[in-house]
Order: C-alpha cells, then sequence, then structure tokens
C-alpha cells in the first residue's frame, strides 16, 4: 500500500470542516499563485532532466524557508495511481500535475490548507485554502508564502507585464481568487441561476465546475473566480470577489426560503435528487 494513503485516509482537510464564515452557501475559498523561476524554460518546454533540477531546487527552498518548512513533500513521480486520484480528489494536487510525466512533487501542511505544486503548468502553483468565505485569511497566508520564497528564488518577472506564466491569462498577478459555491436552490430555478452567470460575465468573473476550468457542475457546487489577472492589484481582484460573493450568498437563501415556503413538495423532492447526486 501507498506509504501515505493511511494518513489521507483518517482524516478531512480542515478546509472541509464547514465552519467557515458563510457555510449554508460557501464551501470553501481558495487564493492560487503561479509562479516561474528565472533561468528555467517553462514547464511546456522542459526537459527531463531540467524539470528534476527544479523539482530538487524547489524541495530544498521549502525545506529551508520558515513559512514552509513544516509542508510534507511527496515527490509524485514515485507515487501510484490510487495516491494521485486521493491527493486530486482532495484539492491538493490539479488533474494536470496528476497526469504530467516530469519530475513533480507536492507539499502541504497536516490541516490541508496549504498545497505547493511544483511542476504543473507553471513551476510553482501554490494555493491557500480555507473553510466557507474567508478571503482574509487565505489571502495572508499567500502572501506570507509567496513573499518568503520570493526571498530565496528569483521569480520570472517582467516590468510591463508583471509575473510570467506558461498561459497568458495568468500573466500579471499571477492570482485567481476562487470560491466553491452550493447553489441547489438557484438550479432548481434556471432562470435564476442563468441571471446570476451573466451577472459574473459582465464582472469579468468566471463560474465553472467543482475542479474548476474544463468541468462540470456536480452536485450543484460551482467555482467563482477571477478571469483578469493583468492590470489589476492582488487586492483587486480578491475585493472584486468580496463585493459580488455575498449578493449570490443572499439570492441563494432568498430562493431556497421561497421554495421552500411556497413549493415545499417540489423543493423537498430537489433536494433529494440533490442528496442523490452528491451520494454517486
Amino acid at each position: 500500500m501507498e506509504p501515505y494513503l493511511p494518513t489521507l485516509a483518517s482524516r478531512v482537510g480542515s478546509w472541509l470542516f464547514g465552519d467557515g464564515p458563510e457555510n449554508d452557501v460557501v464551501v470553501s475559498t481558495r487564493i492560487r499563485l503561479a509562479r516561474n523561476v528565472r533561468g528555467f524554460p517553462f514547464a511546456a518546454r522542459m526537459t527531463e532532466e531540467r524539470a528534476g533540477e527544479i523539482s530538487e531546487l524547489l524541495r530544498e527552498k521549502l525545506k529551508e524557508n520558515p513559512a514552509t518548512k513544516d509542508l510534507k513533500f511527496l515527490p509524485l513521480k514515485r507515487t501510484t495511481e490510487v495516491c494521485r486520484d486521493a491527493l486530486l480528489e482532495r484539492f491538493l494536487i490539479s488533474r494536470e500535475l496528476a497526469a504530467s510525466k516530469l519530475d513533480r512533487g507536492v507539499a502541504f501542511d497536516d490541516a490541508e490548507l496549504l498545497s505547493v505544486m511544483v511542476n504543473e503548468e507553471d513551476h510553482l502553483r501554490m494555493q491557500s485554502l480555507r473553510s466557507g468565505f474567508d478571503l482574509e485569511a487565505a489571502f495572508d497566508r499567500m502572501l506570507e508564502v509567496d513573499r518568503a520564497l520570493e526571498s530565496s528564488v528569483e521569480y520570472a518577472f517582467s516590468e510591463p507585464l508583471g509575473y510570467l506564466t506558461s498561459c497568458p491569462t495568468n500573466v500579471g498577478t499571477g492570482l485567481r481568487v476562487s470560491v466553491m459555491m452550493h447553489l441547489p436552490g438557484l438550479a432548481l430555478v434556471p432562470r435564476e441561476l442563468k441571471k446570476v452567470f451573466n451577472a459574473a460575465s459582465r464582472l469579468n468573473l468566471a463560474i465553472r465546475g467543482l475542479h474548476g476550468e474544463g468541468t462540470q457542475a456536480s452536485g450543484h457546487f460551482f467555482q467563482v473566480s477571477n478571469q483578469v489577472t493583468l492590470g489589476r492589484t492582488e487586492r483587486e481582484l480578491v475585493d472584486g470577489l468580496r463585493s459580488v460573493v455575498p449578493k449570490v450568498v443572499e439570492f441563494e437563501r432568498r430562493v431556497r426560503k421561497t421554495l421552500f415556503e411556497e413549493k415545499p413538495e417540489e423543493f423537498e423532492a430537489g433536494m433529494e435528487y440533490v442528496a442523490q447526486l452528491e451520494e454517486g
């Protein structure tokens, strides 16, 4: 058996405790940063040898840095597919990192609130997670780790553009702010859900499925995140979601209340259907 699997099976990441702010609608908050190290090719053009070099370099920097020294590092090339699937289900790694053939790894803490992926689409994909709608705590932890690592490795950076990334849509801050929301009420009233989607689009926000880009909503879970990273500061991107998410939360609560009061049978049937979807 994979040595780390029993540890994963014995606990749940604390961002899944359901004890954060607005937890009746907001499941979790995630802040993600994309960074690359100057002097190394982007992952898409990386040779196996260079991938090994940067993997070892970043592993050592993570171990040395006070902000990340307590993280556990798993070299994914030596793990089983079952272990990688488990890490993916826990949102500790991405589908891209799980499928990659390069020398790669992931570092994370015991509470599973911080994850640092090495050699994903970028050299570093760092994410900070929190239960419920807790942008400040997630953002502060992400800034702490980012600044600490930037003091020990030189990031690929351009004065006019900002941080350079493999995908042009991440150039600039390299920041993605996302909130996972459970919207069964709005999902039962498609015209209202469409209003939310349209409003988000006008505000340069994206609404995606459970595992982000390219995935469909499952069990009426949706991720709301920024689409623009260039030309705005990290704080502006965080504040953008801060201004929108509470409105969606209130909208969902009103729809749930209306359905429950005016159409209790339909509401109960819909919630039973949602429960069946969540159980698989």
